[in-house]
C-alpha cells in the first residue's frame, strides 16, 4: 500500500471538486475524512518484537458516507526523526460501520523503536473508488524482548524511558517534516525575498504549520509568519528582508512550529539550515 502521494492527492483533490462544495484542499480532506480515528494501538501499548499487536479503527456516528478500509501499513520512526515504511499488513476490502479490529504480528527481526499503522479507508461513491483517507495510530513502543522477574513484574529489554530510542518528541507526533530551504550555507542580502520551504512525509503525525520565526543564532530576531495552515505536502513562502542591524558573521536560520495530530497541546519546532545575512 506504499503508493505515490502525488497521485493520491490528484485523486482527492479532483474528487473533492466533483463532490464537495470545499473551498480549500484542506478543507476538502476534512469533508471527506474527518471523524476517523486509530485508537489502537494506544500512547501507551509496548509490544515485543514477534508478538502480536491490536489495531482499531473507528469511525464517527455522524458520517454518513459509505466507507471500506483498504490498507494497513507499519511504519517506524528513525533516530533523525523521519517516517520510515516497514510493511504492508493488510490489503483487501472491508466496510466500515462504526468500528473495525485487525490483530498483526509485528516482525521479530525489527529493532527496537517507536512504530505506527496507517490505515487506508477509502470513500465509496455510487459504488466506486473515491478519495483516501490516511490515519494513523498513535506511536507505540517495541522492544526486542522481556520476561517476568522474581517479584512477578514484567521487564523488558530496552529501557522504555531510554529517549535515544524511544524520543518523547517523535512520541508526540514531532517527526517527518523538514525545513530544506534555505540552503545550507545560502547568504542573503537585505530586503532580498528569501524562498522558504517546508516538505512534509505523508505518513508524518505534524497537522497545521503556525508560525516561522526568523532567528540569529538563539535570538529571536522577527516572526516571518503567523496563522493556521494543514497541508499534505509542502509549505512555501518568500520572507521579505527588512532588518535593520545585521550581523553579516552570525549564522541565522528559521523555526517553523506546527501542531501535532496526536498531541492536542503539543507544539513542534522544525529549524532550517544556517545561512548568512548581508547588508544591502
Amino acid at each position: 500500500m506504499k503508493f505515490s502521494i502525488a497521485a493520491i492527492s490528484a485523486l482527492i483533490f479532483s474528487s473533492a471538486i466533483s463532490f464537495t462544495t470545499a473551498d480549500s484542499y484542506s478543507d476538502a480532506l476534512k469533508s471527506w475524512c474527518g471523524g476517523l480515528d486509530v485508537t489502537a494501538p494506544t500512547a501507551s501499548t509496548v509490544v515485543v518484537a514477534g508478538q502480536k499487536a491490536k489495531v482499531t479503527v473507528k469511525r464517527s456516528s455522524s458520517d454518513t458516507k459509505t466507507k471500506t478500509i483498504t490498507g494497513l501499513d507499519l511504519y517506524s520512526v528513525s533516530s533523525s526523526g523521519k517516517a520510515k515504511y516497514v510493511q504492508n499488513v493488510w490489503a483487501g476490502s472491508y466496510a466500515l460501520k462504526s468500528s473495525a479490529s485487525i490483530s498483526d504480528t509485528v516482525p521479530s527481526n525489527i529493532t527496537a523503536g517507536l512504530y505506527y499503522y496507517r490505515v487506508w479507508v477509502t470513500n465509496m461513491i455510487d459504488g466506486q473508488h473515491g478519495p483516501d483517507c490516511l490515519e494513523t495510530s498513535h506511536t507505540f513502543k517495541v522492544t526486542t524482548g522481556s520476561h517476568t522477574n522474581a517479584a512477578g513484574e514484567v521487564e523488558y529489554a530496552e529501557s522504555l524511558h531510554d529517549n535515544s530510542i524511544y524520543s518523547e518528541e517523535y512520541y508526540d507526533g514531532c517527526f517527518g517534516l523538514s525545513v530544506d530551504y534555505p540552503e545550507a550555507g545560502s547568504t542573503f542580502k537585505t530586503n532580498e525575498h528569501i524562498h522558504i520551504q517546508v516538505n512534509r512525509d505523508s505518513a508524518s503525525q505534524t497537522d497545521a504549520l503556525t508560525k516561522v520565526d526568523l532567528y540569529k543564532g538563539d535570538e529571536w530576531v522577527s516572526t516571518a509568519w503567523k496563522g493556521s495552515e494543514s497541508f499534505q505536502n509542502s509549505f512555501t513562502l518568500k520572507d521579505h528582508l527588512v532588518l535593520d542591524n545585521v550581523d553579516s558573521s552570525a549564522d541565522y536560520h528559521y523555526k517553523v512550529y506546527v501542531t501535532s495530530s496526536k498531541s492536542s497541546s503539543k507544539t513542534c519546532t522544525f529549524t532550517s539550515n544556517n545561512f548568512k545575512i548581508q547588508q544591502s
